[in-house]
């Protein structure tokens, strides 16, 4: 069981971090000014963008900005909360890694209900999200 525990912390150390790092860096590039991140940090999200077709960073709708900022607001302060309880071993750690989880799992469903169901995603994208993909034949 020790070996099931030390993986479970293990990816919930690399989700937290994850968040801790890109919310702040590259999510909020979609709700805060420009000048405020460094022009590298603007440039990768752009090849990002450009790279995957990804529509929604590219020109966030509404709900997307709304989402980014529940996650400056809400889920980046628990996944650094989560980041430091499972690496000080704090009980309490896995049930702020339970309630990132759920807020993570209520935003993707939104972002992954438009992509999949908007058909605007080019196949790169759904691709790199793992959704299948029917490639024509040749």
């Amino acid at each position: 069981m020790g070996v099931v525990s030390a993986a479970a912390d293990a990816a919930v150390v690399l989700f937290s971090l994850t968040v801790a790092v890109a919310a702040p860096l590259i999510d909020a590039q979609s709700v805060l000014p420009r000048h405020l991140f460094p022009a590298p940090l603007v440039s990768l999200k752009r090849w990002y963008a450009r790279e995957f077709g990804d529509y929604l960073v590219a020109r966030p709708p509404g709900f997307l900005r709304g989402l980014v900022w529940l996650e400056l607001a809400f889920l980046w302060p628990l996944a650094v909360a989560t980041l430091y309880g499972v690496l000080a071993r704090r009980r309490w750690a896995a049930t702020t890694s339970l309630i990132a989880g759920v807020s993570t799992l209520t935003s993707m469903s939104a972002i992954l209900g438009e992509i999949v169901g908007s058909k605007k995603a080019t196949p790169k994208l759904l691709q790199m999200i793992a959704v299948p993909v029917r490639v024509s034949p040749m």
